[in-house]
Parts: C-alpha cells; sequence; structure tokens
C-alpha cells in the first residue's frame, strides 16, 4: 500500500509543479530550449556526469586492485567449469602449481604440484570457430571451414 502511495506522488509530482506557476509567469518558449546556451549547459551536464563516472570507476579499481599484478609471483594459467557454480582453478605461485576447488563460499587446495604438469611457455588453445561449433550442435555433418 505504502509502494502504490510512492509510485502515485512521483507520478503527479511534475503535474504539480506545472500548475503552481503564478498567474503573472509564463512558461518557457519552445524556442528557448533549443538556444545555443541551454544546448550548451545540457552538453555540459552530460560532460560532467560523464567524467564523475569515470572518477568512480577508477577510484573503485584502485581501491579494489583489480587489475594489479601481485609481485608477478602468482597466477591464474587456467580455469574450467565444473557445474554451474564451481570451478577447478589452475594457479601458479613462484615455481609450484596448485589445484584449486573454487564454489560459492568456498576455496580449497586440491592438489599441490611440485613440478609444474603445465609449462608455463605452452600458448593458449585458440579459441573455437563459431561455425563449426554451430553446426555440431546443429548436427550437421563436416564441420571443418
Amino acid at each position: 500500500m505504502m509502494m502504490l502511495r510512492c509510485a502515485t506522488f512521483l507520478l503527479f509530482t511534475p503535474a504539480l509543479a506545472v500548475g503552481q506557476t503564478a498567474a503573472g509567469e509564463t512558461l518557457p518558449r519552445t524556442e528557448d530550449l533549443f538556444s545555443l546556451s541551454y544546448l550548451g549547459q545540457v552538453a555540459l551536464s552530460l560532460a560532467l556526469v560523464i567524467g564523475l563516472l569515470v572518477g568512480a570507476l577508477w577510484v573503485i579499481r584502485r581501491v579494489n586492485g583489480v587489475g594489479q599484478a601481485v609481485g608477478g609471483q602468482m597466477r591464474v594459467i587456467s580455469s574450467m567449469g565444473l557445474g554451474q557454480r564451481e570451478r577447478a582453478v589452475l594457479v601458479s605461485v613462484g615455481s609450484q602449481q596448485i589445484l584449486l576447488g573454487v564454489a560459492p563460499g568456498r576455496v580449497a587446495t586440491l592438489h599441490v604440484f611440485d613440478e609444474p604438469p603445465v609449462s608455463d611457455e605452452a600458448p593458449p588453445a585458440p579459441p573455437a570457430n563459431f561455425s563449426d561449433v554451430w553446426k555440431q550442435v546443429m548436427g550437421k555433418k563436416g564441420a571443418t571451414s
């Protein structure tokens, strides 16, 4: 019930503001809305809002440390989905590689490799061609391009 009252108030507030003009006041003309000064104010306001958004994203990125290397000693080598929200992640830490199981609210060490099973110099597999994957899904033969 409270939400309905708030929605009604927000719906009719602009109409109330327009209806409260004094008898001697006139509403702005349409030509004034397309004047160079008004369009300049709109463009400046838009640039200010976009600048504030970019600044806020920059601050969030700096505070959270997103995209920053951790001394170059730790990195994710490979990741594989095991379910809707579970993943197996192979992480390189120094000279060791660690296989982690990642689930919502929990990270568990599955295995610590003394000798790396995956070489760091191996190039990643090329991404699959969309048309080949589509042909396989649709059951067509000869999925080579």
